[in-house]
């Protein structure tokens, strides 16, 4: 596919700096993906919208980056734009929301013995401390925001601590921290349909476990309003502190966790004293520690694909896909992924 050079030329109406064949194995967490053909950096959420549009008019396929964990890019990269996102902006709309006791995705409990996703002594309710409703642009940071948020004395995010993820990709994905579900904050937020803007309720988005209706639209978040709180700052930063460490003993050099845990009926099925994933993989699958190239399932925690260095997309794929087929074959598992393909594979 080619790109005009008024293409370009319009680009640089818009965007600082235009990065060529730029390794995208420099944005994701796993450290891996081809070039992309044309990345720029969107700081703010006009800019965002104007590339966007900018790629309709010339038929360029785009995609749209934030953070970059659960996500597999191939070796052969992307041959459009990619415009990693980091506008983020926010504002406070109003600390008297009546909005409360919104529908909440159905939880999936902590895994038994698991000490990476251990929640219970973190766990508290804030829903008798005074709302406050807040809009934020989809390309902030969910670790930085959280900071920011509690210097002005707004709970509510504090259990997403220490998750590589902006407020756009935690939607996309209804991120959830121990108990607690990013889509259950969400009241409305605008979207880039067709290039154009359109603002939805919560109810669009059909969040279910680790999914949004965003997942088949593929529509770009532009921000959010998230109903948050006026609780315990102090609570609240122990607890995102505390959150953040334990996060940290996860294998870091990984997309985040292959695969979702077992529903409740495919974990009575086998009889087992735990959905994770991870148990399945380590104690069932007998795959802790198994290597192609430099892609490991972790030793750590073998939910994780690791990077040694030099891994390449090619070889976490055939993990992933090692672990799929034994899955299968030895337990009748179809285990389903956490983490998502771009690219040609």
């Amino acid at each position: 596919m080619g790109i005009s050079s008024a293409f370009d030329n319009a680009l640089e109406r818009i965007f600082s700096e235009i990065k060529f064949d730029e390794p995208l194995s420099r944005h994701t967490t796993i450290g891996v993906g081809g070039p992309a053909r044309r990345f720029v950096t969107a700081n703010t959420s006009e800019q965002l919208v104007e590339g966007i549009r900018l790629c309709k008019s010339f038929d360029v396929p785009f995609f749209i980056l934030g953070w970059g964990s659960n996500l597999i890019i191939s070796d052969s990269g992307f041959p459009g734009l990619v415009i990693q996102n980091r506008a983020q902006s926010w504002k406070i709309v109003t600390d008297d929301s009546s909005k409360k006791n919104q529908a909440k995705t159905q939880p999936r409990l902590t895994p038994v013995g698991d000490k990476y996703y251990q929640a219970d002594d973190l766990e508290y309710s804030e829903e008798d401390d005074p709302p406050a409703l807040v809009q934020i642009d989809s390309g902030a940071k969910i670790d930085p925001l959280i900071k920011t948020l509690l210097q002005n004395s707004i709970t509510g995010l504090q259990w997403f601590s220490g998750i590589p993820a902006t407020v756009g990709g935690a939607i996309y994905m209804n991120m959830h921290g121990g108990y607690h579900y990013f889509g259950d904050l969400v009241v409305k937020a605008a979207l880039i349909s067709d290039g154009d803007i359109k603002e939805v309720a919560r109810d669009y988005f059909r969040f279910d476990y680790d999914w949004s209706i965003l997942h088949e639209t593929k529509e770009p978040i532009l921000w959010a309003q998230l109903l948050l709180r006026k609780g315990d700052v102090e609570r609240a930063r122990v607890t995102a502190r505390e959150w953040a460490r334990r996060k940290s003993l996860q294998p870091q050099n990984s997309a985040g966790c292959v695969f979702r845990n077992l529903t409740e009926e495919e974990q009575s099925k086998l009889n087992l004293p735990t959905p994770s994933i991870g148990y399945v993989v380590d104690q069932l699958l007998k795959l802790k520690g198994e290597r192609r190239g430099d892609a490991i399932i972790s030793p750590r925690h073998a939910a994780f694909i690791e990077n040694l260095g030099n891994a390449r997309a090619t070889d976490v794929k055939i993990l992933i896909d090692v672990m799929r087929e034994k899955a299968k074959a030895g337990l009748g598992l179809d285990l389903k992924l956490e983490v998502e393909f771009m690219g040609d594979f």
